[in-house]
C-alpha cells in the first residue's frame, strides 16, 4: 500500500509544477514591468524579493519531494516536507492575499498602479501580470495542502517486507 501513496505523492508534486510555473511567469513579467529590465532596481523592491524567495522555495521543495519519492526516503523525511509546504503556503497565501487588493485597486484606478505597487514606475499594463501571479499563488497553495496530506500519508504508510511473504511490519 505504501508504493501507491508514493507515487500518487510524486504525480501530485509533478502536477504541482503546472501552477509554480504560472505563478513564475506572472513574477517574471510583472519584475520586468516595474524594473525597466535592471536587476539592481529589482532588487530595490523588497516585497518582490520575498515573492521570488517563496517561488524559488516551492521550486526546491518540489524537486525534493520528487526525489525522496524516487529513493523511497519519505518515510524520514515527510515531516520536514509538511512543514516546509506549510511555510512555504502561508507565505503563498499572505502574498496572494495583497496581490488581489492590488488588482482590485488598479482595476478601478490604473493610472495609479505605480503608488497601488509601491515602486517608481511601472511600465505598461501590470493587471495582466498581477491576475497570473494571484492565480499561481492561490494554485501553488492549494496544491501544497494536497502534497502535504499525500507525503504525510507516504511518509506513515506501512511498507510490505519481503522477508515475511508481504506481512507487514511491526515496530
Amino acid at each position: 500500500m505504501a508504493k501507491y501513496w508514493i507515487i500518487a505523492t510524486a504525480v501530485a508534486a509533478v502536477l504541482s509544477f503546472v501552477p509554480w510555473a504560472i505563478y513564475l511567469a506572472g513574477l517574471g513579467k510583472l519584475t520586468q514591468a516595474i524594473s525597466n529590465s535592471s536587476v539592481s532596481e529589482a532588487l530595490k523592491q523588497t516585497v518582490f524579493m520575498l515573492e521570488w524567495y517563496t517561488v524559488s522555495a516551492q521550486f526546491i521543495n518540489l524537486v525534493l519531494i520528487l526525489i525522496a519519492c524516487i529513493v523511497r526516503g519519505l518515510q524520514r523525511t515527510h515531516s520536514m516536507f509538511i512543514m516546509f509546504l506549510a511555510v512555504n503556503s502561508a507565505l503563498l497565501i499572505v502574498r496572494a492575499t495583497s496581490r488581489i487588493v492590488d488588482i482590485n485597486l488598479i482595476d478601478e484606478d490604473p493610472e495609479n498602479a505605480a503608488l497601488y505597487l509601491d515602486v517608481p514606475n511601472v511600465r505598461g499594463d501590470p493587471l495582466k501580470y498581477l491576475r497570473a501571479e494571484a492565480c499561481g499563488q492561490v494554485a501553488s497553495a492549494t496544491m501544497n495542502f494536497l502534497l502535504a496530506i499525500l507525503v504525510g500519508l507516504a511518509g506513515t504508510a506501512q511498507a510490505e517486507s519481503a522477508e515475511y511473504n508481504g506481512a507487514k511490519n511491526v515496530a
